[in-house]
């Protein structure tokens, strides 16, 4: 299971308890699940996030910390008038 809270998931992938990918699975899991009840989401890219996750996994390997949000997964809210 993943860290319920950014601050929870930072954490975790410092002490190497959890990865970003597994993070990001899970937590796409959960868009597929829960998204055609609260169409919260209207477009997922996956394949996306799971680069950006396995990126931030590879930068960790190797001892390379850019900051508190690195390998958390985020969602971006585009609004266009």
């Amino acid at each position: 299971t993943a860290p319920m809270t950014i601050k929870d998931a930072a954490a975790a992938l410092r002490a190497g308890t959890t990865t970003s990918v597994e993070i990001t699975r899970e937590l796409l899991g959960r868009i597929d699940a829960l998204n055609p009840t609260l169409g919260s989401f209207i477009t997922v890219i996956a394949d996306g996030a799971l680069a950006e996750a396995e990126a931030a996994d590879a930068l960790f390997a190797v001892g390379v910390d850019r900051g508190p949000l690195q390998g958390v997964p985020s969602a971006t809210d585009t609004e266009s008038s």
